[in-house]
């Protein structure tokens, strides 16, 4: 089926559904290479996201001549959905998302008729982040670069002593069977005013945020309340698995880390600890960037595409 959402893009490119193993149905999309195409770009979205949210990133890629190959996370997006209530974010395990995206990489990417002879590289964001460098470690071998935006290594919840009652009660509460009930501030509507505190988290950008709201309003299947504790907690046991002891020394594939200064979203200093010191990973931070560095103003966003275009070069 033809893509009809993005409408300023330079070509067309395709939407699909691929069945995981265990049957769930993950919404993706692809603008298979030509005859110009400098790589193949695999783009792994974040908690909430859906594809529609990077249609100018995704342009500015086309525009530079790559591939490239989206996916609705499982439980976001139009993928299938985990419980019955669609305003739930939930998830069992984590490794699921670094399954799905091994499989759609399999399946999907590696059936482009010049992946043999292009390169792949990884472009993530925030949670998609966390289950790129997941992949990376469990799955060696086919990715040759991959960028990592304001990764999901740890959670900005404030002040340290927050984080640390916070974290026990999540835990608690799925321990309790609360685990498919929303977390604390979680459930939102889409609202105006949620809108707009999401906003100052998120981008100084209105204008591009506003088109997040455009998008929502006319498909509201895209939009996620919020997380429940069995996601907070799934994601806690997963950041623990990532914190592992020479866990990041296994993955070889060089890779650039790209933080905002100004995220109130994630922990960039547990970034700075956990990701520094490591040969094949490069750190960079965009200063005063709030977390979407990619739909941000465009004195960071410039920065990021500068980043980017040298790395991949």
């Amino acid at each position: 089926m033809i893509w009809q959402d993005f409408s300023n893009l330079n070509r067309a490119g395709q939407i699909d559904y691929l069945t995981m193993q265990d049957g769930t149905k993950i919404r993706t999309a692809s603008w298979p290479s030509q005859d110009n195409s400098r790589g193949i770009i695999v783009l792994v979205n974040g908690h909430r996201e859906y594809m529609e949210k990077y249609s100018e990133f995704i342009s500015e890629l086309l525009d530079r001549n790559y591939a490239v190959y989206a996916l609705d996370n499982r439980g976001q997006g139009l993928s299938d959905r985990v419980l019955p209530d669609r305003s739930k974010s939930h998830a069992e395990d984590f490794e699921f998302f670094s399954n799905d995206l091994n499989e759609f990489i399999s399946k999907k990417v590696m059936a482009d008729p010049r992946a043999e002879e292009l390169t792949i590289n990884l472009v993530a964001h925030s949670m998609g982040g966390h289950v790129s460098l997941r992949y990376l470690h469990d799955f060696p071998g086919t990715v040759s670069k991959a960028i990592i935006m304001a990764p999901m290594v740890g959670f900005n919840m404030g002040a340290d002593f927050i984080n640390a009652v916070i974290n026990p009660v999540i835990r608690f509460a799925s321990f309790l069977g609360f685990d498919k009930k929303f977390a604390f501030g979680q459930g939102n509507r889409h609202t105006k005013g949620h809108d707009l505190i999401r906003r100052t988290l998120l981008t100084h950008d209105r204008e591009r945020y506003d088109t997040e709201v455009q998008t929502i309003e006319a498909n509201p299947d895209l939009y996620v309340g919020g997380a429940t504790f069995g996601w907070l907690n799934t994601a806690l046991n997963s950041i623990d698995v990532i914190h592992q002891s020479g866990y990041l020394d296994e993955i070889s594939t060089p890779v650039l880390v790209i933080l905002a200064g100004d995220d109130h979203v994630v922990n960039s200093n547990a970034s700075r600890k956990l990701l520094s010191g490591h040969d094949d990973i490069e750190l960079v931070t965009i200063e005063g960037s709030r977390h979407e560095i990619y739909r941000e103003i465009d004195i960071f966003r410039d920065q990021l595409w500068q980043k980017i275009d040298g790395f991949l070069e």
